[in-house]
């Protein structure tokens, strides 16, 4: 075992639709600080623009010691397999790790004789620790954990300079240029049972420094920041001093993030500070219109607390991006419910997505065990697909329920009747059109989907 020289960091494609961005790979800018750090030599490839760079890099010659794997989700398990069986193809001497969410709650998914070492929760210490010492190849992988995990969500600013010759690619789904992207919260402090993050992160809710922050802030070129954080605003006394950090600094950036709707109906004075630096859009998980829903999720919130949200976002000048998930129990009058709730409060730009049930969430061991679950076919997991035995329909009965509503709400009709609030028309027509595409995109891949499932459920 030795310390490695050649550092080799792959970040794989993904298996899905891109809502709202394609986003550099934050996690492997990070770890590319962290391993020049500690003297070695990087080299990263990102496979989503750069599909040939693996081979690519062995006809000239390359040789790394260590590789390390990045992993999105469920869907994408059997694409990062795949490049790790590449690598240890092409690469044979070289040590092979993995990480990331669904490597930490579903490590059985991962090829055992592909990878030498899996780290499972956060890995920022690990990493450093690989860099500096090195490790030796293993027949079959070695699952590792940090068991002193800092309470403080801390590290080097990213290298987006490893990333360069990519940072044309990544830029917001819907206009407005190219974007960077940050965290500075890790985990969630709640438990919804939908829900992979929090398992994803052993549980824990970690604050980054906020000195980093703002170093990291002040150094980003892009006029567009998505902040990738599970739940920036779940800290009320963290998210506040933020601000004035920004402030006091001068930093203003037009951000887009994720937040609970009780955060925001509990402190609507934090949402207009935030405002005033740049904030413009915040993904609110309202997931269901009615108490009874909300409980059933764990979600810990009510429907009173998510129209507050809706309407002091509106007030404030920032678009709320609501998120809302269509379970399998639902009949027509439940899809008509939605529609009218989204009238009502004339949300301009809902999500709305199957509830999927990840491997690792409660969700999935709860159906899974009902036997409700209609394929396990990963690449259908995606949050675009129905893959739960629907309760007072058939699959495909139920999948067009799921079509009209989509075309309902992103509707000329719903925009010319004065329902979509204050959007304005060409970007409303960028939703509409692309919605359109994407029925199109899940008409077709339900094909595939049909053929896997039992005949009597369609």
């Amino acid at each position: 075992m030795k310390k490695p020289e050649h550092v080799l960091l792959i970040y794989p494609p993904l298996n899905n639709i891109v809502f709202f961005g394609t986003f550099e790979p934050l996690v492997l800018e990070i770890f590319s600080s962290i391993a020049k750090q500690e003297g070695c030599k990087v080299e990263l490839i990102d496979i989503r623009f750069d599909p040939k760079g693996l081979e690519n890099l062995a006809e000239k010659g390359y040789s790394p010691d260590l590789i390390g794997l990045a992993t999105h989700g469920y869907s994408e398990v059997s694409i990062v397999n795949e490049l790790a069986r590449t690598c240890r193809s092409i690469w044979p001497h070289a040590v092979i790790t993995v990480g990331g969410g669904q490597a930490t709650i579903t490590p059985e998914l991962f090829d055992a004789t592909a990878y030498d070492y899996l780290v499972k929760g956060p890995g920022e210490n690990l990493w450093r620790r690989f860099c500096r010492e090195g490790l030796s190849r293993q027949s079959e992988y070695q699952l590792i954990q940090d068991d002193h995990v800092s309470k403080e969500y801390t590290f080097p600013t990213p290298d987006r300079g490893i990333s360069e010759k990519y940072r044309q690619h990544y830029r917001l789904t819907r206009g407005g240029g190219r974007a960077a992207f940050i965290v500075m919260t890790q985990g969630c402090p709640f438990r919804c049972t939908f829900c992979a993050i929090w398992p994803a992160s052993l549980k824990l809710y970690r604050l980054r420094v906020i000195d980093e922050i703002v170093t990291e802030m002040k150094s980003i070129k892009e006029d567009y920041v998505y902040i990738g954080d599970d739940n920036t605003f779940a800290n009320y006394n963290f998210a506040n001093r933020l601000a004035d950090e920004f402030i006091a600094a001068g930093i203003y950036k037009k951000m887009v993030t994720a937040c609970r709707a009780d955060h925001i109906s509990k402190h609507p004075e934090l949402f207009e500070k935030w405002a005033s630096i740049g904030l413009k859009e915040i993904i609110i998980g309202i997931e269901a219109t009615s108490d009874e829903q909300l409980e059933q999720f764990n979600k810990a919130a009510n429907v009173a607390d998510n129209i507050k949200a809706i309407q002091i976002l509106k007030q404030c000048g920032i678009r709320p991006i609501v998120h809302l998930l269509v379970p399998p129990h639902w009949n027509h009058a439940d899809f008509d419910r939605l529609y009218d709730f989204i009238i009502e409060y004339r949300i301009e730009t809902p999500i709305i997505i199957p509830l999927t049930p990840i491997p690792g969430t409660k969700d999935y061991k709860m159906y899974k065990e009902k036997g409700e679950i209609v394929t396990e076919s990963e690449e259908f997991f995606t949050f675009n697909f129905n893959v739960l035995k629907p309760k007072h329909m058939g699959l495909k009965a139920f999948d067009h329920a799921y079509d009209r509503i989509e075309k309902r709400v992103y509707s000329l009709k719903r925009y010319f009747g004065g329902y979509c609030g204050d959007i304005k028309f060409m970007e409303y027509l960028r939703w509409y059109i692309f919605i359109r595409i994407y029925l199109l995109y899940l008409r077709k891949r339900r094909k595939k989907l049909y053929k896997l499932v039992n005949p009597a459920l369609l």
